[in-house]
Formats: structure tokens, C-alpha cells, sequence
């Protein structure tokens, strides 16, 4: 068997995998509680749910990020939240990362951004939604200059890489 096969057989059984995990996820999304869909129609509430799959070259397997109000619940089941998870994207830009974050509806005042731990925390409270989620940065991200801009209900987060000082040379001495 060629290279190329052997590669190409791999991307396809980790994306039916893949597949199988998001096929289960959106059976279980079929479950929700009747009592729970009758206090939505009475809030007047929608129910959101939504995915994104993202894999590229680099990565080991696929990234699949959830959003919405209706969260998967462990071991199994989902519940309607009162807070929306914002759909959101990490790119590398070279000297510094992105974090792109959907927002609709915010305004500058809404938003509430923290950073803990190398977690960057995100609250927003709209007239109509509740945002909420905390993304853990990539390890080379600088916490210290970091930037956020919000157009159009779309906030951009730019973080700079940390800088690596280079090799060193470290000095062995004797004991005595």
C-alpha cells in the first residue's frame, strides 16, 4: 500500500468518527424535555444550536466548537440554557492571534472581558441575549498586550505572541 493511501484512509476514518460524535450529539438535541420546549414557547425564547468543524493541516484531529443556547449535558442529554455560548474562531496571524467572536446585537457597553489563568473570560448582556465563554488561549499568547475592537456586533480580541528570547548559552560551574 502506497503513502497516499495509508494517509488518505486516515483522514477518512477520523472523519467518520467525527461524524458518528456529531450524528450522537444532534440525536440527543432531538431529546429535549417536553417541559423545557413548553418554557421556551412561554418565554418566547428560540432554541439555538449549532456547530463549527474546523481541521487543518497541524492539528492532530478536527476541532468541533458548539454554540448556542442548548448545551450538551453529560453523560447524555442537552439543556436549554439561559445564556448563549458565542460562535468564535482562534487565527494565527504570524506575530500575533485573532480571536474573533460573534456578538450580535452587543454594543461596546455590554461587553465584559476578563483574563484569568490564560482564560480569556467574555460576558455580554443584549436586550435580547445573554453571551457567555471562557476560551483557553494558545500557550505562546502574551497576556500582557492585549487589544479588543467590536464592529457591528463582531469583537475582535488580538493578542501578540510571546517573544522567544532565542538560545542561551548557560555557564557550568564547579563545586567546590
Amino acid at each position: 500500500m502506497r503513502f497516499e493511501d495509508e494517509f488518505f484512509d486516515e483522514i477518512d476514518r477520523l472523519f467518520k468518527e467525527e461524524m458518528r460524535r456529531i450524528r450522537k450529539l444532534i440525536t440527543e438535541l432531538t431529546r429535549i424535555r417536553v417541559n423545557d420546549l413548553k418554557e421556551l414557547e412561554r418565554r418566547g425564547e428560540p432554541i439555538v444550536f449549532g456547530f463549527s468543524y474546523r481541521w487543518h493541516s497541524g492539528m492532530e484531529k478536527p476541532e468541533i466548537k458548539f454554540f448556542g443556547n442548548v448545551k450538551p449535558q453529560q453523560p447524555f442529554g442537552v439543556k436549554v440554557d439561559d445564556t448563549v455560548t458565542p460562535v468564535y474562531d482562534i487565527i494565527d496571524r504570524g506575530d500575533h492571534y485573532e480571536i474573533i467572536i460573534e456578538l450580535a446585537g452587543a454594543r461596546k457597553e455590554d461587553i465584559n472581558i476578563e483574563m484569568k489563568d490564560r482564560t480569556l473570560h467574555i460576558t455580554a448582556n443584549t436586550k435580547y441575549k445573554k453571551y457567555k465563554h471562557s476560551i483557553t488561549l494558545p500557550a505562546d499568547a502574551s497576556t500582557t498586550d492585549v487589544k479588543a475592537k467590536l464592529n457591528n456586533g463582531i469583537l475582535v480580541v488580538t493578542l501578540k505572541k510571546k517573544v522567544d528570547g532565542g538560545a542561551k548559552k548557560i555557564q557550568v560551574e564547579e563545586e567546590d
